[in-house]
């Protein structure tokens, strides 16, 4: 099986059929864990999601699904905004690998879940949320925001098909001229180069089931 970081590498589908892509947002040490240890440090999460920790083996399951079915890119794009769409990379590049149907995983159901989700609905995609694979920061929000996605079109899924090509990753990434950060609307998190903003360590090492 053959994997790349932000390069195609599949099978050209047929006629009519869709592309599909695993998209998992903001898995990061920063929003999953409240401590966590790198480098025999121990670190503080940022801006913990409080039900975090409860999705993370549910989608690196989701990961060795997708990765023992075949050839599949692997492409994580960086995000300073809570709509990854401000990064105009990702519409460049879902648009050169021709996905046309996305589920979404992660977090936070309420803000880039929900944002997200929008994202992909009003440029046309068919999105699907999987069930049991996100989290709120608050419940109650969380699930008035996914009432407004399905009535958008979004669809509820208990699983993801056995045909994805590609695992889209999406994680806020900031600097100290991070609009977002600077804005006072978020505590600093997912700083660039520190352990807050890499991807946890279950589903990086899912994904390193490709090899």
């Amino acid at each position: 099986m053959e994997l790349t970081n932000g390069e195609p590498a599949m099978e050209s589908t047929k006629k009519d059929e869709t592309l599909k892509a695993l998209v998992i947002i903001d898995m990061t040490n920063d929003f999953v864990f409240e401590t966590y240890e790198y480098e025999g440090t121990l670190y503080e999460g940022k801006l913990v999601v409080p039900m975090g920790k409860e999705i993370v083996d549910k989608i690196a399951r989701l990961i060795i699904k997708v990765v023992k079915e075949g050839t599949v890119s692997v492409i994580r794009l960086p995000k300073d905004h809570l709509n990854a769409f401000m990064n105009p990379e990702l519409e460049l590049k879902v648009a050169e690998l021709g996905i046309d149907e996305v589920f979404m995983t992660g977090l936070v159901e309420e803000v880039c879940i929900y944002i997200n989700s929008l994202g992909f609905l009003e440029r046309g995609f068919r999105t699907n949320i999987v069930k049991g694979c996100t989290a709120p920061f608050d419940e109650e929000k969380g699930r008035e925001a996914f009432r407004e996605l399905t009535e958008c079109g979004a669809k509820m899924v208990d699983d993801i098909p056995d045909d994805i090509k590609v695992i889209l990753i999406l994680e806020d990434e900031h600097d100290e001229n991070s609009e977002e950060i600077n804005s006072g609307d978020w505590p600093p998190h997912n700083m660039k180069g520190t352990p807050g903003a890499m991807t946890v360590k279950q589903i990086r090492d899912a994904l390193e089931e490709r090899i």
